[in-house]
């Protein structure tokens, strides 16, 4: 399909940031509509910008009538300390986005989740990240990808120090995946992946193996 119109969830971050350049290079779409906070600062002419502060999304006219949604949206305990906050971001905003997508006709969503997600962990990081994967398969999209990175590899705008003492470790953990859902993965490996053109309906989750070939 030509002169597709997509929507892009956390286009500031890691693997956002990415999707959002691979996006701009595809001849397929015409036009990435962009939910943010504030402004990405960005000219290219088939960028379309919405500020939110994402507390009341209500129907943007139709700014939500799209061919595809991909969500790269989270937080971190950290970052969000509060757990109602924590849900909202990482549950409630791409439910939200994904029901208003889906009722104006769109059949197709990418989302970013994590190695691990269960709706059943005892870790509220991986429940959440499960309970949003129930959520959207419920809504009954044609197309339903959902991606399992463990950890990310690639320069935040953020700090997180922690994380970045993790990457340093990362080959040595590697090591021992032998290749598994469990080894690193670069941001734009997830990217190339999300926005890889496929034409195969129903929902399939994607893990390292799957991103990286």
């Amino acid at each position: 399909m030509k002169n597709r119109v997509v929507l892009l969830l956390g286009a500031s971050g890691l693997v956002g940031s990415k999707v959002l350049e691979e996006l701009l290079l595809r001849e397929d779409v015409a036009e990435v509509r962009v939910l943010v906070r504030k402004s990405l600062n960005m000219n290219p002419a088939k960028v379309k910008e919405r500020i939110t502060d994402f507390s009341s999304l209500e129907p943007l006219d139709d700014f939500f009538q799209v061919d595809a949604l991909y969500c790269c949206i989270g937080t971190t305990r950290k970052k969000t300390p509060d757990l109602a906050a924590y849900k909202a971001i990482d549950y409630g905003i791409p439910m939200s986005v994904g029901e208003q997508v889906k009722a104006k006709g769109c059949q197709e969503i990418h989302v970013v989740s994590s190695v691990g997600a269960n709706a059943k962990s005892s870790n509220y990081y991986l429940k959440i990240k499960g309970q949003m994967e129930e959520g959207i398969e419920r809504l009954g999209f044609e197309r339903c990808r959902i991606y399992h990175p463990s950890m990310l590899m690639g320069k935040r705008k953020e700090s997180r120090p922690l994380e970045r003492l993790g990457q340093r470790l990362t080959p040595i953990f590697d090591f021992f995946t032998f290749g598994g859902k469990y080894h690193s993965i670069d941001a734009l490996d997830v990217a190339h992946a999300m926005c890889r053109i496929s034409d195969d309906k129903g929902t399939k989750i994607l893990e390292y193996r799957d991103m990286v070939t």
